[in-house]
């Protein structure tokens, strides 16, 4: 088992602009953890679609989810994420779902 080492992160201070648009801001760490990548099963595949599947990633988080952190983005592997979901393992675990920006 391969675990990398994953922060969780919120963006703070945001302002809105002269339209009324959320601009700026700074990214605060609230959890450093570590998270392993779990490949998609093939019930989720004919389930989500080929494309949810090639643009999002699935990694587990030894973290509860009853005390999983308030955040919206996770930073693995240098690569700040988008987190879509997040799935309850109970007792260990739980399961986020991050939309992927490959180049």
């Amino acid at each position: 088992m391969i675990w990398e080492k994953c922060f969780l992160q919120n963006k703070t201070r945001q302002e809105k602009d002269a339209l009324g648009n959320i601009t700026g801001g700074t990214w605060q760490t609230v959890c450093e953890t570590v998270c392993r990548h779990t490949p998609w099963t093939d019930e989720q595949i004919s389930l989500e679609g080929r494309n949810v599947t090639k643009n999002e990633q699935s990694y587990l988080i030894p973290i509860p989810y009853r005390i999983f952190p308030d955040c919206t983005h996770a930073v693995i592997g240098g690569i700040r994420q988008k987190i879509k979901n997040k799935t309850d393992l109970t007792p260990r675990y739980t399961q986020m779902q991050v939309e992927v920006y490959k180049e």
